[in-house]
C-alpha cells in the first residue's frame, strides 16, 4: 500500500501582491472560519495544483494565482507549482524535475511520481490512463458537489466512460494496481497480435493473387538447356533493376518532397486564412488556461506562441512563397526521372526476344516462369513460418496474462471487500441516526436520500468507502478531505453527531483535513484559523512567498520557454 500525504501550500497572488502559507499536521487538520473566509479556496488549491479541478467557483479569487504545493510519497518528499494550467514538480532539493502546459502530459508525469496506474475507457472507448481527478475522487468530499446523491466532486471526471466503479475497485483493492499493470501489458499484446494477424491476411492475399499470375506446376527442367540465355538474361535483368531502383527511388524521393511541400502550403494557407479571426480573438486578451466547457478538462495555452502571432503570420507568407517555388523546381526533376524510367522499355524489349527463344517444343520462358514460381512460393512460405511463429508466441504470452488477470478476480476477495463495505457504512449510518431501508448492491452505489438525514448518509457512505481503502486490500492512503459537513440545516443534535463521527470514526491513520465554519469541541491536532472575509492571501506574507515561490517560478517559465 503507498501513503499520499499533503505537508504544506503557498499561495500567491502578483496582482495583489497578496499571499499566504499554511503547513498541515500528517492527522487531524480543521481549517476553521466562517463564511467566505476561504476555507474552500485553500482546499480546493490543493487540488486544483496538483492537476485536480473540483466543481465551484472561487469567488473573488485571482485566478492567475501560484500555488506551490509541497506532499510525500511513501516518505519521498516532492513539490508542485501551477499557474494558469502551467505546472513543474520539483525535487525536496529544489531541482526541476519536470514541467509542462499540457494537461494530459502532465496526468503521465503525476502517474509516474505517484504509481497510480488506473486504466480507464474514455468516450470512444479508447483505454487512456486516469487523471488526478480520479485520484483524489474517493478521498474528497467537496462541499460544491459531493454531498448530494451523484458524483460531482470533479467534473472533469465526465470525459471518462462510467469511470467510478473501476476508480472504487482500484482503491478498494477489488482490482489492485497489479491488475492494472497486467491489463496495460495484455492490451499492448492484444494490438500487436492484431496487427500481425493482418499482416498475415494480406499475405495470404499477396499469395492468392500471385497463384493467378505464376503457375504452380509446370515443366521443373534442367536450365542447361539455356544456360547462354540464362547468363545473358541474368546480365539484363541485373542491370535493368538497378537501373529500376535508382530511378524509383529518386521519383519516390521527389514525389514525397512535392507532398510534403504541397501539405506545408495548403497548411500555411488555411492558417493565414484563418489569420483575421485568430487576430481578433487574442485581441480580448490573455484567457490563462482554457477549460473544456463540457468536460472541464485543462488544455494548454499558447502562451509563448501569442507573444508572436503577428511575425508568425508574415513569416508564414513568405515560407509560402518560398515552398511554391520549391515545388515548381521539384516538379520539373519529377518529370525528368520519369521521362528515364520510360527509357527503359527498350530492356525490357530485349529481355521479351530472349524470352521467346524456343529448344524443341519448350519455350525458354516456361523454363523461367517455373524457377520464378517455385522461388516465389519458397519465400512466401518462408513469410508464412516466420509469421505464425511470432503469432503461436504473442497467442501464448497472451495466454498467460489472461490467467494473470483470472488470478486478481478473486471473487472470494471481492465478496469479503463488498460484506466489509456493507458492515462499515451499515455502523456509519447506525452513528449518525440514518435509516435506510436497502443496501447498496455495489460499491459505487451512492444513497439517494432527501432531508437533512441526505448529507449524513453521504458521509457514512464516504466512511465505508474510506474501510476499504485503509483496510486490508486497499492500494493507497490518501488524505481524507471534507469540506463544510454542516450541509441541509443539521440541527443541534445532528451536527455534533457528525463533528463526532469525523474525528472520532474515521481511519486512525489517515490524514484529515476538515473544513468547517462552526469550531467543533473535538480536538485537532492543527487548527488553521481564517477570520477575515475574502482575504485569505494577505500582503504581510507577499515577500516571503516571493522569496520562496519566485526562483522555482523562473525555473517552470524558464524551462517551458525552451521546450
Amino acid at each position: 500500500m503507498r501513503n499520499f500525504l499533503f505537508e504544506s501550500v503557498w499561495m500567491l497572488s502578483h496582482r495583489d501582491k497578496t499571499a499566504r502559507f499554511v503547513e498541515l499536521h500528517p492527522k487531524k487538520n480543521l481549517i476553521w472560519g466562517r463564511n467566505h473566509t476561504g476555507k474552500s479556496s485553500l482546499v480546493k488549491t490543493l487540488f486544483l495544483t496538483l492537476g485536480a479541478r473540483p466543481q465551484g467557483k472561487l469567488d473573488k479569487w485571482d485566478e492567475y494565482t501560484v500555488s506551490l504545493v509541497t506532499f510525500q510519497i511513501d516518505g519521498q518528499r516532492l513539490s508542485v507549482l501551477h499557474k494558469s494550467g502551467m505546472r513543474a514538480l520539483f525535487y525536496d532539493n529544489g531541482e526541476l524535475h519536470a514541467a509542462t502546459s499540457d494537461f494530459p502530459e502532465w496526468c503521465e508525469i503525476f502517474s509516474g511520481i505517484t504509481g497510480f496506474n488506473l486504466i480507464l475507457s474514455g468516450k470512444n472507448s479508447h483505454s487512456v490512463q486516469a487523471d488526478p481527478n480520479c485520484f483524489f475522487l474517493p478521498f474528497y468530499i467537496n462541499q460544491d458537489g459531493s454531498w448530494q446523491s451523484s458524483w460531482s466532486t470533479f467534473p472533469a471526471i465526465h470525459q471518462f466512460k462510467d469511470p467510478y466503479k473501476s476508480i472504487l475497485d482500484y482503491f478498494s483493492g477489488v482490482k489492485p494496481p497489479e491488475y492494472y499493470k497486467a491489463k496495460v501489458q495484455h492490451d499492448a499484446e492484444q494490438l500487436l497480435l492484431a496487427d500481425q494477424q493482418k499482416e498475415r491476411s494480406l499475405l495470404e492475399k499477396a499469395r492468392d493473387r500471385l497463384s493467378v499470375k505464376l503457375p504452380q506446376s509446370g515443366p521443373k527442367l534442367d536450365p542447361e538447356n539455356f544456360k547462354f540465355e540464362i547468363e545473358q538474361l541474368t546480365r539484363e535483368v541485373t542491370e535493368l533493376n538497378k537501373e529500376q531502383e535508382r530511378l524509383r527511388e529518386k521519383a519516390v524521393s521527389e514525389r514525397d518532397l512535392l507532398s510534403s511541400i504541397n501539405k506545408q502550403v495548403s497548411l500555411a494557407k488555411q492558417v493565414l486564412g484563418a489569420y483575421e479571426h485568430d487576430a481578433m480573438f487574442l485581441r480580448k486578451g490573455d484567457r490563462g488556461v482554457l477549460v473544456c466547457p463540457v468536460c472541464h478538462a485543462e488544455h494548454k495555452e499558447a502562451f509563448i506562441e501569442l507573444l508572436s502571432f503577428v511575425d508568425d503570420a508574415r513569416s508564414l507568407y513568405r515560407f509560402t512563397e518560398k515552398m511554391e517555388s520549391d515545388a515548381s523546381e521539384i516538379q520539373v526533376k519529377i518529370n525528368r526521372t520519369l521521362s528515364e524510367i520510360c527509357s527503359l522499355e527498350a530492356h525490357y524489349q530485349k529481355i521479351s526476344r530472349l524470352l521467346n527463344v524456343r529448344r524443341g517444343e519448350l519455350q525458354f520462358h516456361q523454363v523461367i516462369e517455373s524457377i520464378g514460381a517455385e522461388q516465389a512460393y519458397s519465400v512466401f512460405a518462408e513469410e508464412f513460418n516466420a509469421l505464425d511463429s511470432e503469432i503461436a508466441n504473442r497467442v501464448e504470452m497472451i495466454r498467460m496474462l489472461k490467467a494473470e488477470l483470472k488470478s486478481f478476480d478473486n471473487r472470494k476477495r471481492s465478496s469479503d471487500i463488498l460484506k466489509h463495505f456493507r458492515d462499515a457504512y451499515s455502523a456509519a449510518l447506525f452513528e449518525l441516526s440514518v435509516s435506510i431501508d436497502k443496501k447498496p448492491s455495489q460499491l459505487n452505489s451512492r444513497p439517494k436520500i432527501s432531508g437533512s438525514a441526505g448529507p449524513r448518509a453521504v458521509l457514512a457512505y464516504y466512511a465505508a468507502i474510506w474501510a476499504l481503502c485503509y483496510g486490508e486490500y486497499g492500494s493507497f492512503n490518501v488524505p481524507l478531505v471534507i469540506d463544510s459537513p454542516n450541509q441541509q440545516g443539521q440541527d443541534d443534535i445532528n451536527l455534533p453527531k457528525v463533528i463526532s463521527f469525523v474525528t472520532d470514526k474515521l481511519p486512525s491513520n489517515a490524514q484529515l483535513i476538515l473544513g468547517s465554519e462552526l469550531k467543533p469541541d473535538q480536538g485537532f491536532d492543527n487548527e488553521i484559523i481564517l477570520d477575515r472575509p475574502y482575504n485569505l492571501l494577505e500582503e504581510q506574507f507577499y515577500e516571503d512567498a516571493l522569496a520562496e515561490v519566485g526562483p522555482l517560478e523562473k525555473q517552470m517559465f524558464d524551462s517551458l520557454s525552451k521546450g
